[in-house]
Formats: C-alpha cells, sequence, structure tokens
C-alpha cells in the first residue's frame, strides 16, 4: 500500500500510533515476527539396531553364524528410524543390540547414554550421522568417568594428585555430555546394549531458530537366555603386591573378539595414594593369547608408583562375551601397591641386588644359566614362593629338591638355594636358567619377596619371550602392548 500526500502520511502515522505501544521500535517488531516464525518442537525418534554390516566377525565364529547377526540394514542407514518418544518417556529395548536416536526438524548438540548402577564406567561416544546417513566425526573424543588409570590417559605424572572436589565433579559432569558435529540428526551408540540394564539417554538438540530442546528417556534393556561365562583374577582384595604386579582378569571360556571392546570399555582401574588423593596412572588393557581361555590384563606404562591403593571395577555380568555366551559376574578388586622393591641379576658380573624404595638392601654373588641352559634377559615377575620345591626337567634329566624357591616365570626360572652350586656364585654360570644362591642368602631375599616385584636379567644371550608365561606383560614395548587393547 501507498500513501500519497502529507494528509495520508498523517493519517497512517496516527494509525500506526493506536495499534503500536508507546516503547516500540523497530527491533522489537522485528522480533515479534521472528517469534510468529518459531520453529515446531523438534521430533524424537529411538530405536534398537543391529551392530554395523562391516564390524569383523570373529575367527572362532562360522560365516552361518556371522551371516546370522547381520541385518539387511546397516547402522547408518538404520539411524533416523525408529518411533517417536515423548521427553522422559521410557523405552524397551532388545539387548545385544545398540540404541539409535534421531531427530526431526533439528540437529543434535550433545549427547549422553550412561548406566546409573555403574557410574565409574565411562559414557558411550557413539558415532554421528547426518540427514542422509553419512557418519560425522565427532568433535569430543571418548570421555570417561571415574578411572585414573585409563587407556587413553595421557598423563606421565604418576605421582598427579586428583584436583579439588569442586573441580572433579565439574569435569565429571563436562565428561558426561558428547559434544555433535555440525549438522548430526541422528546418534548410535557404539557398544552393545546389556541385558537387564537400565540406560538414561540424555540429548539436546537445536532447532533452525536457534532454540535448544532438552530430551530425556529411560532405556529398559530386556533379559537374555544366553549361557554365563565366568570371570575371575589372581588377585584378592587387601593383597599388598610389588610394583610390577598386573591386574589379570580370566574367563571360563573364549570371548569372541567381535565382543573384547564390549567388555573392555565397562572396565575403570582408580589408583590413590595412602592419604586417598588419586594418582594419575597411565595404563592400558592387552588382551594376551587365549590360554585356552581367554585373558585379559591391565598393566601402567611404568612400574605402579609405590604405596598406593588400586581399585578395579569390572561390571561384566551379562555383557556379551561370544554368540549366545554372556559374562556371568561383576567382580571388584581393591589391593595395594607395596615397597618398591625391584631386582637386577647380572650373567656377566654374577652379582644379583636388590633395591628398596632406589636403596640398596641386597648385593649377593650369583650363578646363572649356563651356556647350554641361558637365563632369559629382561623384566621377570615374582609369580609365588615356596619354602621347599622340587624342581624337575625331562629336557635335563633331573629331579632336585630346593629350598627357599621364588618363581619368576613359567619357563622354570626361579631364584633358589643352590648349595651345590656356592664355589661357582660370583664367577661362572652353572644353572639350568635359574638364579643360584646359597642357602642363608637364599632364604634372606625370600622373606622379602612378594608377587608383582620385578625381577631383571641382564647380560645373558637370550631374551625373554612374549609366550610361555602367565605373566609376559613387561616383555612388550609399551607402543605393543597398547595395540593389544580392543579399544586401541
Amino acid at each position: 500500500m501507498r500513501f500519497r500526500g502529507a494528509a495520508a502520511a498523517l493519517s497512517a502515522v496516527a494509525l500506526l500510533a493506536a495499534c503500536t505501544p508507546s516503547d516500540s521500535s523497530p527491533d522489537s517488531t522485528r522480533k515479534d515476527a521472528a517469534t510468529e516464525q518459531a520453529s515446531p518442537a523438534p521430533v524424537f525418534r529411538i530405536d534398537d539396531v543391529a551392530e554395523p554390516e562391516s564390524k569383523e566377525a570373529d575367527d572362532q565364529e562360522s560365516t552361518e553364524d556371522a551371516e546370522s547377526t547381520a541385518t539387511p540394514t546397516s547402522t547408518a542407514s538404520a539411524a533416523g528410524s525408529g518411533d517417536v518418544v515423548e521427553s522422559g518417556a521410557e523405552v524397551d529395548l532388545k539387548s545385544g543390540k545398540r540404541v539409535s536416536l534421531s531427530v526431526d526438524g533439528a540437529t543434535l548438540t550433545d549427547i549422553s547414554l550412561t548406566d546409573p548402577d555403574h557410574p565409574r564406567m565411562g559414557i558411550d561416544p557413539g558415532v554421528f550421522f547426518d540427514g542422509s546417513g553419512t557418519e560425522l566425526d565427532a568433535e569430543d573424543g571418548e570421555a570417561t568417568a571415574g578411572g585414573t588409570a585409563t587407556p587413553k590417559s595421557e598423563s606421565k605424572d604418576t605421582e598427579a594428585t586428583a584436583p579439588a572436589a569442586e573441580d572433579a565433579a565439574a569435569e565429571d559432569a563436562e565428561a558426561a555430555v558428547v559434544t555433535a558435529p555440525a549438522e548430526s540428526t541422528s546418534w548410535v551408540s557404539e557398544y552393545d546394549l546389556v541385558a537387564d540394564s537400565t540406560y538414561e539417554l540424555t540429548a539436546t538438540a537445536t532447532t533452525p531458530d536457534g532454540k535448544e530442546h532438552d530430551f530425556t528417556s529411560t532405556v529398559k534393556v530386556k533379559g537374555t537366555d544366553a549361557s554365563a561365562m565366568a570371570v575371575r583374577t589372581v588377585l584378592s582384595d587387601d593383597q599388598t603386591v610389588g610394583v610390577a604386579a598386573p591386574i589379570i582378569l580370566t574367563f571360563g571360556s573364549t570371548v569372541a573378539k567381535k565382543y573384547r571392546d564390549d567388555v573392555e570399555r565397562r572396565l575403570s582401574v582408580e589408583v590413590t595414594d595412602e592419604d586417598g588423593n588419586e594418582r594419575e596412572v597411565e595404563g592400558s588393557w592387552a588382551w594376551l593369547p587365549d590360554d585356552p581361555q581367554s585373558r585379559l590384563h591391565f598393566r601402567p606404562k611404568e612400574y605402579w608408583p609405590a604405596h598406593s591403593k588400586v581399585s578395579v571395577d569390572a561390571p561384566l555380568k551379562d555383557v556379551p562375551t561370544a554368540r549366545n555366551r554372556v559374562g556371568e559376574n561383576d567382580l571388584t578388586i581393591d589391593f595395594e601397591i607395596g615397597r618398591e622393591q625391584i631386582v637386577e641379576a647380572s650373567a656377566k658380573t654374577h652379582r644379583m641386588i636388590v633395591t628398596r624404595e632406589g636403596k640398596e638392601i641386597m648385593n649377593f654373588p650369583t650363578s646363572l644359566g649356563s651356556p647350554q641352559a641361558p637365563s632369559y634377559n629382561g623384566i621377570h615377575v615374582v609369580m609365588s614362593k615356596h619354602a621347599n620345591y622340587t624342581m624337575t626337567s625331562e629336557r635335563w634329566d633331573y629331579e632336585t629338591p630346593t629350598q627357599w624357591a621364588v618363581r619368576i616365570h613359567n619357563n622354570g626360572e626361579f631364584v633358589h638355594a643352590a648349595p651345590w652350586s656356592t664355589g661357582a656364585q660370583g664367577s661362572r654360570n652353572v644353572s639350568h636358567g635359574c638364579i643360584n644362591l646359597s642357602t642363608a642368602r637364599a632364604k634372606e631375599y625370600y622373606d622379602t619377596a612378594i608377587y608383582g616385584d620385578p625381577v631383571v636379567i641382564k647380560g645373558s644371550s637370550v631374551d625373554l619371550s612374549t609366550e610361555a608365561s602367565d605373566i609376559s606383560d613387561w616383555v612388550y614395548e609399551w607402543d605393543e602392548w597398547k595395540e593389544l587393547s580392543a579399544l586401541d
């Protein structure tokens, strides 16, 4: 409409004044128009979907079994499907599947899927997709809650203490969500849902008008009739161990490779000093060769800090471990790291030196393996000790009773009393691979040794292998060890 002449213009001004509040302005008028064009509330959908077809089938499963777990649609195409769910509603999903959350008319800005019954377990970072089903890279990496000794830790300061309680709480709150990349409209969990579990799913979606909409839902996972697989450990609560002691989990059977990431991501390790302050310790879980059952070990990059307390949480009940198999039980361990005692035995100097907290406490003449049966270079670990033990060898055809025997490897290496070789101790190597001491010196060392103490052999002609022992953890270089993690 056009106004011609001054009279018409004045009439228009009068009309506008009659319809508009006295404090109105062009900006407020534009805001009122924008409000009228506000985007509709987003629509959220939840579904359970199969794992991606690209996930490699386990070597021990048949092709038929592997195909039976696949679905015609991939995770990417399944993202964006599902039933409409109102915020605050409860949904029932199937175990062994993954949860998919999608939003219509908005983009996701952050998301969180947590298990309130296991607060120490890291959150599920999931995978984000845009509207076309294209996978997107999340802006944040996986956040872990609780554990300070984690596979993803980059800290090298084993003496670092935890931040103040308020700061720690703020960090945990920030770690409770994963920030979504731009243009993301759907998300699929990275790990399978565990039977008989309850998850809390939260998300924030932003509509085109810039308004944020919060969403929450309780995800109930149905039970399972799968067979149970036991989980055990060689450590016990309140046990005091040496600084090289690994955390060892053994399974009642073989954990299929396709499920090992689901198992490992539920594990947490917390380390504190004598006063209860957290210590940051870089460490990693590793799946060692099956023997024939699966073995999962945790070791720090360097030796544990002495005089620490370690708490392990392994909530593995009902966690998938193989086709139609799940974990039988949850497991917790709380043990202590004792004094730092390290043994070094040299095949060249023929001496065994024991240090405690960096100070030499023993320096004994010894005899190591002969050229025909050399001792093995490398870091051994005290595994057990026996006041009386009979050494036997089919290869060398002997059966010899010994005293004060400390086992350091499953290949037959011990530190033990050998009164028959005292004449060679300090000058020649004449044993079948063991570290020989006089009876009195063997007893003195025996009384101080505990499970997990490192025993380092040097100067021999052969090196330890990563095979042939329950504890070969320290034979691996750190980068090699980390590659044995299913989360690497």
